[in-house]
């Protein structure tokens, strides 16, 4: 099964513009070794990749991994929610991977809306998590909420 050995931003804005109109770029890249059976099998994945902005201890994200229609959640450490600021989702062929280590460059396209009428600079912790499913793997999903009466 192929490995995720990094996950780097290439391109990271030194300031973030935060308004409802603006969206700020960034580039994340993702170095992927590739296992000879999965080249060898012409394997499948999908690669999911999360932005957040951290406060304080990273969250721990719970991966629901379902192929295309994956969804992640996050075990608050702390008290303090780290915010989901966007996602991207790449599908990796091995027939067409002519290494065994590639490098998959996403752009990515982060949006902050308003938060006060004045303008500061803050520092802020951005970090970028990153999964790879393969084809051949497990499919889950939650059903829709639904409501019963208890009878004692």
């Amino acid at each position: 099964m192929a490995k995720i050995k990094q996950v780097a931003l290439d391109r990271v804005p030194e300031y973030v513009e935060v308004d409802n109109t603006k969206t700020n770029a960034i580039i994340v890249n993702t170095d992927i070794e590739f296992h000879p059976i999965d080249i060898s099998g012409n394997m499948e994945y999908l690669l999911h990749v999360f932005v957040y902005d951290v406060h304080g201890v990273n969250d721990v994200p719970v991966l629901i991994a379902n192929w295309d229609d994956t969804e992640i959640a996050n075990v608050v450490r702390n008290d303090r929610r780290d915010d989901f600021l966007c996602r991207e989702s790449r599908l990796i062929r091995c027939s067409e991977v002519t290494e065994k280590e590639v490098t998959i460059k996403i752009p990515m396209t982060v949006k902050l809306g308003k938060i006060q009428d004045n303008t500061s600079v803050y520092t802020r912790k951005f970090k970028v998590f990153a999964t790879l499913i393969p084809a051949v793997y497990r499919a889950s999903k939650w059903s829709e909420d639904f409501e019963s009466k208890l009878v004692f």
